[in-house]
């Protein structure tokens, strides 16, 4: 899932709260703060990298010298027939919310907006995020439709120029019809895809709900009733392996892919390091790219719990200051050309997240965990397994909320 927002930027960590309540993550919203900027990426990330994305949504400023400029936004992007989203779709078909004081088209100088949301400054915002699911899903409803109008299933696309089908009807009857049937029979699909469809790799046409519960269960059942650990039996043979099988547990509607245990040359300090994952964004100015390194379930936080002075364990320490390795390496300019290369894109964009250990010791130790984290750790992030799990127990209840009941 990728939203755009285009608020002030004050505004954006309440866009952050809110969704978040809803089970969505912050690697999901990309945040803008201008009609120039919302435009420079319609532009460059939509129309030139056909990059994806699901919604845009934007508030507006009644005040002179209104620098969202919401309508001039909604006329921009609605007058947009050129293609996004690896040439699939339509620009203009991207569904478009105001989320301001305005609360009706009448005060709207242009048309052009899917939805106008007022802005509940009391906290309730069910509302809100059930229109920005409706208009998701109206979306991806219109696609179904289009596609069966080109007479088209889209599981049968991977090779699809290669079949008889698109040899002796849809190539006659349709591609040499693109045109009109871009401007006068279908909604989201572009020119391009109506005249050779290409697949459609999307989580949503790809995965059943059941095949996510599945990897959930699998993954709970995996840290809570592994065999033993041993020499043979370790972190990187059960864990690593599971996560390499079942790479959605990582990604989710958060990343595109991962690096599995590439290794990294640290100029400055002439050695190397290799984080388990690198976990990649198709936005990397504006989405964050993560270190992930993952460690076993029954690791010990902290020792001598029960006295005055706790003392974080010995294991955790190590673990914390190899994550913080990361942080120094990646935040090193020196080896910006060396993550590049083994990424394939630049980004001075991080955030380094440890894996290991239960809830209950994080919940019992919270106020001490939380201090000692930021204090000697500031800007690592470390979850649990059931926070992981938790995660993506959040994305299967979206996913199943933003169904379109097409497969």
């Amino acid at each position: 899932m990728r939203i755009v927002i285009n608020d002030f930027a004050v505004e954006h960590y309440k866009y952050r709260n809110i969704f978040s309540n809803f089970g969505y993550e912050e690697n999901e919203l990309i945040f803008l703060d201008s009609y120039c900027k919302s435009r420079e990426f319609i532009i460059e990330q939509l129309e030139n990298k056909k990059l994806h994305i699901d919604l845009v949504i934007t508030n507006e400023d009644s005040k002179k010298g209104d620098i969202l400029e919401a309508s001039q936004l909604a006329f921009f992007l609605k007058n947009l027939t050129s293609s996004y989203s690896k040439s699939n779709f339509r620009i203009n078909s991207i569904p478009l919310i105001l989320f301001s004081e305005t609360e009706t088209r009448e005060n709207i100088s242009i048309k052009g907006f899917d939805s106008i949301i007022k802005k509940n400054n009391v906290g309730e915002h069910s509302h809100f995020i059930n229109q920005v699911e409706k208009q998701i899903k109206n979306w991806r409803k219109n696609l179904m439709d289009d596609l069966e109008t080109l007479e088209i299933n889209h599981k049968s696309l991977y090779h699809f120029h290669e079949l008889p089908f698109y040899k002796n009807y849809y190539k006659n009857k349709i591609s040499k019809n693109a045109e009109n049937y871009f401007a006068l029979k279908t909604k989201i699909t572009s020119q391009e895809f109506i005249t050779l469809p290409t697949p459609l790799i999307y989580d949503w046409l790809l995965l059943e709900k059941q095949d996510i519960e599945n990897t959930i269960l699998n993954f709970n059942r995996t840290y809570n009733t592994h065999i033993n650990y041993d020499r043979k039996n370790n972190e990187r043979t059960i864990l690593h392996n599971f996560f390499n099988t079942n790479k959605m547990l990582l990604l989710r509607d958060a990343y595109v892919d991962f690096e599995y245990e590439k290794n990294l040359y640290d100029l400055s300090k002439k050695n190397s390091e290799e984080c388990d994952y690198i976990l990649k964004t198709e936005f990397p100015e504006f989405l964050k790219t993560t270190f992930f390194e993952v460690k076993k379930e029954d690791v010990t936080f902290y020792v001598k719990k029960n006295t005055k002075r706790p003392q974080i364990s010995s294991n955790f320490l190590s673990y914390l200051e190899q994550v913080y390795r990361y942080k120094e390496y990646s935040e090193n300019k020196e080896n910006e050309l060396e993550l590049a290369e083994k990424l394939g894109y630049s980004t001075i964009n991080y955030d380094h997240v440890l894996l290991a250990g239960r809830k209950e010791e994080k919940l019992e130790m919270k106020e001490k965990f939380n201090k000692d984290i930021n204090r000697m750790y500031n800007g690592i992030e470390v979850i649990t397994y059931e926070e992981l799990e938790n995660i993506n127990i959040n994305y299967y209840d979206k996913f199943n909320r933003l169904s379109t009941e097409t497969k």
